[in-house]
């Protein structure tokens, strides 16, 4: 197919592949967070096409522990960020290390991780919210929510012991704050009252990446079960007076599908909202991504090609006031699509 919806392409500047990204928006543009397998972070502009390598000072300084390794590095599988008081703060985590938060201007640690904290499995911010927020999952403590302050401790989510999480993401949506984790099956929490909303399992196979919508101004979940070729889950939620029934059909119940598109797995997801329409991106281990519109139940166009690979992560995010989709692969490359341009 035509490349007429690529808007820019930029190779990472490292001899690394991109495993991690985020998106923020600052200075009236976006600026992505990238972290590359040798737990570099590295962020770039994409009306400029500058990269710049961040920095940062170990995130286990304030540990007693950390004296007896001077020359420790990070090691970060998971990276996300947040706009506050005017600085970009950034949360990141991985396998072998707990969430610690930065400066990221600066690479200054302001809460450090100690040894006793989980390890991050997936992490996220809590999208539409003003004073910024952290959400991690780890593979055997659940789900905690972080305040920016660095003296603020976290709170564990109940009934978050989803076995192996590693995928999460966190919204506001139809005015309540949810957070849906995905590991073995998905689990959903409303954050403002502090209680699962609901669990969800695949026909077969676990979740390999999940995000967060609405339709007909019912909250919804999407997901994507770890099978090949991949398929894509869309359960609605209860609503915000306990009702389980409504125009998305009843809890617990998918809305239709499962749907499939990739021709290998589902590796990475995001939503976003086009026209007040809901839309999904996915990216798969058959190098394409793919637009999904949630509220037909199918795949938009061709599958969005150029990526040499698994298709890592996908973000999506605004640019020029268009919205867009943000995807890395295994190729070390970035690419930002034009999803309004594709929506018919």
């Amino acid at each position: 197919m035509s490349d007429a919806p690529l808007l820019v392409s930029s190779d990472i500047p490292s001899s690394s592949l991109i495993i991690d990204v985020s998106v923020v928006q600052v200075g009236g543009g976006p600026l992505v967070v990238c972290a590359d397998r040798n737990d570099v972070v590295w962020t770039w502009d994409p009306l400029r096409d500058v990269w710049q390598k961040r920095p940062l000072a170990y995130g286990f300084a304030e540990d007693p522990l950390a004296a007896k390794y001077p020359d420790a590095d990070n090691e970060l599988e998971s990276v996300t960020a947040a706009v506050s008081g005017g600085r970009v703060l950034l949360a990141a985590g991985g396998h072998e290390q707990g969430c610690a938060l930065w400066d990221l201007d600066s690479g200054e640690l302001l809460r450090g991780a100690m040894y006793e904290d989980p390890y991050v499995g997936a992490m996220t911010t809590v999208r539409g919210e003003e004073r910024p927020r952290f959400v991690t999952g780890s593979f055997d403590a659940g789900v905690l929510v972080w305040g920016a302050s660095p003296d603020a401790p976290p709170v564990q989510l109940p009934d978050s012991d989803i076995h192996g999480i590693c995928t999460i993401a966190a919204a506001r949506v139809s005015g309540r704050t949810l957070v849906a984790a995905g590991g073995s099956d998905v689990g959903v929490w409303d954050l403002t009252r502090n209680e699962m909303l609901a669990s969800f399992y695949p026909d077969h196979g676990g979740i390999s990446a999940i995000g967060l919508s609405r339709i007909a101004d019912r909250p919804v979940v999407v997901a994507a079960a770890d099978v090949d070729p991949g398929e894509l889950y869309v359960w609605g939620l209860p609503g915000d007076d306990g009702d389980e029934d409504g125009e998305v059909g009843e809890v617990g119940e998918p809305l239709y599908g499962p749907i499939t598109g990739h021709e290998g797995g589902i590796s990475a997801l995001d939503t976003t909202m086009v026209d007040d329409r809901p839309f999904a991106v996915t990216g798969g281990t058959d190098a394409t991504v793919r637009v999904w519109d949630l509220g037909k139940g199918a795949v938009v166009g061709a599958p969005l090609l150029g990526h040499r690979g698994n298709v890592a992560v996908v973000r999506t995010a605004v640019l020029r006031g268009r919205e867009v989709a943000v995807s890395a692969g295994e190729d070390g490359v970035i690419r930002v699509w034009d999803l309004a341009g594709l929506v018919p």
